[in-house]
């Protein structure tokens, strides 16, 4: 395989193949997922002792657990016998053992070998012999893992997100619903879908009347990126300067209606009744943005959300945010809702997609989201947003093999994927 062809020039221009080629997707599985820090699972996913979590990436499987009230491993999710998979999806290991279905083999929740039945008829298995253990590390109320043992900590790998998003405080969120499905696209272009505000007017037209889509900033962040309102503006309920409208031909009150309604997984039921009851009584010189904005940081910290860093325009505003490579979505103080996307095994026409609605809980608790899987994303009514999103997918990969030479990207909107590009080939081509 050529590489340098299929590399990011300095004219920018992004050669299709990135997103068809079963060579190029096989090269990003050798050459970049191993190499960086991935989202495994949250950890109230894994909050008891013995509980476990799989998480797959290409052919990948890795198994993570916690082996004690303070303590969570990571390893190969393969036998030292016969090589078979020790567990799948989420679960407890009972006994406090981890017991290979195949042959019985068992092992403490540490990974140590502890049981081999027979092992009199097998030659002599060192003691301490063990499953090869896979870098964990711990932030934001996630478990993250690395397959490169010499990849830099965690904390240098995000660097600068954790100090970005610190007043959100995301190791205290619990997972309100958790949702994966298998789209029939490419991992970067169902990423790609959530990392810029351009498509808006294309695919999501019914926004224009509640959304600036157009003043919006894009900042690389390291090997990460952002986009979310101007840093110096104010925040405003109007609509998107494509409709050409001026003030006194819209009503911001409708549009912050809108704008709770059509965010509607972002927010709570209290939001929405809270809105309808502002929209009833006079402003009495105040805006309706302010009074919102004034009314939900009550009802944040009513339910124990810290708020005090946050200035009034924030809590109405979202850091979007990008995490190298995989993973991305807007927060909001005391909600979010993050996307996970990664390669469906070795075929580079489809992609496993998680969605993860996280809120603060209202009374602390640590109840465990069920995950739901749909093995074809139009087995489930997403909202419409979201199906417009994923329809788009499949005529994007579809169009990616028609030919035309490379595609171009707008330099500011689209600076986001740009970055991420140009980020992948800093791995590809380390050898």
């Amino acid at each position: 395989m050529e590489l340098e062809r299929l590399l990011i020039g300095d004219d920018g221009l992004v050669p299709r193949e990135r997103y068809t080629s079963g060579e190029f997707a096989d090269l990003e599985l050798e050459r970049l997922w191993p190499r960086v820090w991935q989202v495994a699972c949250r950890e109230e996913e894994v909050a008891g002792v013995g509980e476990f979590c799989e998480y797959l990436v290409g052919d990948q499987s890795v198994l993570v657990v916690r082996s004690g009230p303070d303590t969570v491993r990571a390893f190969h999710n393969s036998c030292l016998h016969r090589g078979t998979r020790l567990a799948d999806g989420t679960g407890r290991f009972a006994d406090g053992c981890i017991r290979c279905r195949f042959h019985a083999w068992r092992y403490d929740l540490d990974g140590t070998l502890v049981d081999v039945v027979d092992a009199h008829e097998f030659d002599r298995i060192p003691p301490g012999t063990g499953l090869p253990s896979v870098r964990v590390d711990r932030w934001g109320g996630f478990v993250w893992v690395c397959l490169d043992p010499e990849a830099a900590p965690l904390l240098e790998f995000l660097d600068p997100l954790p100090n970005l998003l610190a007043p959100y405080h995301l190791e205290g969120f619990r997972t309100r619903t958790y949702l994966s499905t298998v789209l029939p696209a490419n991992w970067k272009v169902a990423l790609d879908a959530f990392n810029e505000g351009y498509h808006v007017q294309g695919t999501h037209p019914q926004l224009l009347p509640w959304t600036d889509d157009v003043n919006l900033s894009y900042e690389a962040l390291g090997i990460h990126s952002h986009y979310g309102r101007l840093p110096d503006a104010r925040r405003e309920l109007r609509p998107s300067p494509r409709l050409g409208l001026t003030e006194g031909q819209y009503d911001p009150g409708e549009i912050l209606e809108a704008f709770v309604r059509g965010l509607g997984g972002l927010f709570m039921e209290e939001e929405r009744a809270l809105v309808e009851e502002l929209r009833s009584l006079p402003l009495d010189g105040a805006t309706m943005l302010s009074r919102y904005q004034k009314a939900r940081r009550e009802l944040l910290a009513g339910r124990g959300v810290p708020v005090d860093a946050f200035s009034d325009d924030q809590l109405t505003s979202a850091d979007d945010v990008h995490f190298f490579p995989n993973m991305v979505g807007p927060i909001y103080p005391g909600t979010a809702i993050l996307f996970r996307v990664r390669p469906n095994g070795r075929d580079p026409d489809s992609c496993i997609k998680d969605t993860w609605f996280l809120e603060w809980p209202a009374d602390g608790s640590r109840r465990r989201a069920r995950r739901r899987f749909y093995a074809d994303w139009t087995e489930r009514d997403w909202g419409e947003i979201t199906n417009q999103d994923y329809a788009n997918m499949e005529h994007v990969q579809a169009g990616m093999k028609s030919g035309g030479g490379p595609f171009r990207l707008n330099r500011r909107q689209e600076a986001n994927l740009l970055h991420m590009h140009r980020t992948i080939d800093r791995y590809l081509r380390a050898s």
